[in-house]
């Protein structure tokens, strides 16, 4: 065997290594953070149908979402660990495992906020999207967020101790009439310490009070 042949063997094996190594992983922290989740689904609804999209997503839909959510969706994302080079260009981007929560409410918002982590990956398009649409950004001296609103201003001091007492850190709060959409990220830490519930009634906290 040429040295040039065995070197590509030796690639391929490292790859195909990390894919399975990397979907494992994935999959385990995917199980993990399900399992955690069932303590605090029943608040936003009945009904739960759960879909992996790849090894990275895993999507909850709550088919009878109860009060004040007229509907509502759960996301975990993880960062793509099977894929080596694409994981590495995320990672130094600043992809991180996330929880991501979407929702409908039943009645209009009073307000619209967006309250976005500076450093976050998945708030960069959101933050350009409301410049352009020239929403007002609010002075957050002394936060890691970038605040933006449409009047009448909010007072976003509450509603960000509010998102933020479930016991993840949070990354991002919006909030728009347009179709009545409350969408509230979290960082999904190695370790779980908070319980999911305690996390779900700060997102239901956040949607009696926008």
């Amino acid at each position: 065997m040429s040295v040039e042949v065995a070197l590509f063997v030796v690639v391929v094996i490292a790859i195909v290594g990390w894919f399975a190594l990397g979907t494992h992983v994935n999959v385990r922290k995917g199980h993990r953070v399900l399992e955690w989740l069932q303590g605090g689904l029943p608040l936003l609804g009945e009904k739960t149908t759960l879909r992996w999209l790849g090894s990275s997503v895993v999507h909850l839909q709550i088919e009878k979402a109860r009060e004040p959510f007229r509907r509502a969706e759960v996301l975990v994302v993880l960062e793509p660990r099977d894929v080596p080079p694409l994981w590495l260009l995320s990672r130094l981007r600043g992809r991180r495992d996330l929880l991501i929560v979407r929702t409908e409410l039943r009645s209009v918002p009073k307000l619209q906020v967006e309250i976005l982590d500076r450093q976050a990956w998945s708030t960069r398009a959101v933050d350009r999207e409301v410049r352009q649409l020239q929403w007002q950004l609010v002075p957050s001296d002394g936060q890691p967020f970038q605040v933006y609103t449409l009047p009448p201003l909010s007072n976003f001091a509450e509603l960000l101790a509010e998102a933020g007492g479930g016991g993840l850190a949070l990354v991002r709060v919006g909030v728009r009439r347009s179709d009545n959409s409350l969408e509230v990220q979290y960082l999904l830490p190695p370790q779980l310490a908070c319980t999911a519930r305690s996390v779900f009634e700060a997102v239901q906290r956040v949607a009696h009070r926008v």
